[in-house]
C-alpha cells in the first residue's frame, strides 16, 4: 500500500508539475493587456454551464459502463458505474500513457464477483471500442476537414499516432481469433518472472492453468459481444459518442462566454484527433502535452490575447475537476471494505 501510495503521489505531481509548465510559457507567449478584460467578461453562468455538461458526460460514461456489465451475470448500479469510471480517469490522469486506469477497472469490476477473464475483455472492449471510434472518425475529418488543420506539427502527429492503432487493432484479432498464441505467451512470460516475490510461492503448474482459465474466458466473452451482443455494442457505441461529443461542446460554450463568435462545428471537429492523438501521449494523463497541443489546434480559432486563459479555464472546468472528484472517490472506494457488497 506504502508503494501504492508513493507511485501516486508521484504520478499526480509530475501531472501537476508538467501541466504547470507548459501553462506558464502558453501564458508568457499569449498575455496583453486585453487578456485581464477578457478574462473579466467571463460570466458565472458559462462556467456553471460548462461543469454541468462536464456532469452530463459522466453520466453518459456511468451508462456506458452499465450497458456492458449488465449485458453479463452481474449487475452493476448507476452509481457503482460511475465511481468505476472516475477512479478509473484519475488512475489514467496520473500515470504515464494513462496506464494505470486499465487495472484499476479491472480490479474494481472483479470485486463485483466477475470473472478476472470476462473483466479483462470488457475493460479490452471498452478501450477499443473507444480508440475505434477516434481512429475511424479521425481520418475523416482529416481529409473532408483539413483546411481545420493548418499546423502541420499536428497533422504529423495524429499520423504516426495512426500507425499504433494497427498494434492494437491486431492484438484485439488474434486475441479474438487465435487465442492459443496469447495463452503461451502469457505463460512464457510469467514462468519467467516467477522469481518475482508474488509468484515464486506458486507451482508453475498452478500459474499456467490459471493463464489459460483467464484466457479462455476472456476469449468466450469476447466471442459473446461480437456474436451475440450486437445490440449491447451498439447501445455502448452510441452513449460512447454522447459522452465525448457533450465534452466536446464545452471549449465552444466558454469561448462563447467570452464573447467570441464561433463555428460549433469546426470547434468540435478540431478536437477529435487531438484526444485520438492524446492516447499514446506518454506523461501522466497526457500533461503538459494536451495543453500544447490544444493550444496549437485552437489558436487558428482563438484571438492571441485569449488563448492561454482560456486553455486554462476549459482544462480546470473539465479535466482538472474531473481529477480532483476521481481522486476523492479513489480513496473513498479502495477504502471500503468488501466493496462488492457496499452498494
Amino acid at each position: 500500500m506504502k508503494r501504492l501510495n508513493r507511485t501516486l503521489k508521484n504520478g499526480l505531481k509530475y501531472s501537476i508539475i508538467l501541466s504547470v509548465l507548459v501553462i506558464i510559457g502558453i501564458l508568457i507567449f499569449t498575455t496583453e493587456e486585453r487578456t485581464l478584460n477578457a478574462l473579466l467578461k467571463l460570466n458565472l453562468s458559462t462556467i456553471i454551464y460548462a461543469i454541468l455538461l462536464n456532469l452530463l458526460s459522466w453520466i453518459f460514461s456511468a451508462l456506458r459502463y452499465m450497458s456492458l456489465i449488465n449485458s453479463i451475470e452481474k449487475k452493476l448500479t448507476f452509481i457503482e458505474a460511475l465511481q468505476i469510471h472516475l477512479s478509473y480517469y484519475f488512475a489514467s490522469g496520473i500515470t504515464p500513457t494513462s496506464a494505470g486506469g486499465e487495472p484499476l477497472e479491472i480490479y474494481l469490476l472483479s470485486k463485483k464477483n466477475i470473472k478476472i477473464g470476462q473483466v479483462t475483455a470488457l475493460s479490452l472492449l471498452r478501450y477499443t471500442i473507444s480508440v475505434l471510434t477516434f481512429a475511424i472518425v479521425t481520418p475523416i475529418v482529416l481529409y473532408f476537414y483539413s483546411y481545420l488543420f493548418p499546423n502541420k506539427i499536428v497533422k504529423d502527429l495524429i499520423r504516426y499516432a495512426s500507425l499504433l492503432l494497427s498494434f492494437i487493432v491486431g492484438i484485439f484479432l488474434i486475441s479474438l481469433y487465435k487465442p492459443k498464441p496469447i495463452k503461451k505467451f502469457i505463460a512464457r512470460l510469467f514462468l519467467k518472472i516467477r522469481h518475482f516475490p508474488f509468484l515464486k510461492n506458486i507451482h508453475p503448474y498452478k500459474i499456467i492453468k490459471t493463464i489459460y482459465k483467464i484466457v479462455n474466458d476472456f476469449h468466450k466473452t469476447l466471442w459473446t459481444f461480437t456474436k451475440e451482443k450486437k445490440i449491447v455494442l451498439l447501445k455502448f457505441s452510441i452513449l460512447n459518442i454522447l459522452s465525448w461529443i457533450t465534452y466536446f461542446l464545452i471549449a465552444p460554450l466558454i469561448l462563447k462566454g467570452f464573447g467570441l463568435k464561433i463555428y460549433l462545428l469546426n470547434l468540435v471537429l478540431i478536437q477529435i484527433p487531438i484526444f485520438f492523438l492524446l492516447f499514446y501521449v506518454p506523461t501522466p494523463g497526457g500533461s503538459g502535452a494536451s495543453e500544447l497541443l490544444f493550444s496549437l489546434a485552437f489558436a487558428p480559432y482563438v484571438p492571441k490575447y485569449i488563448l492561454g486563459i482560456f486553455i486554462i479555464i476549459w482544462r480546470l472546468l473539465t479535466h482538472y475537476f474531473t481529477l480532483i472528484i476521481g481522486g476523492f472517490v479513489f480513496i473513498y472506494v479502495l477504502g471500503i471494505k468488501n466493496w462488492d457488497n457496499s452498494q
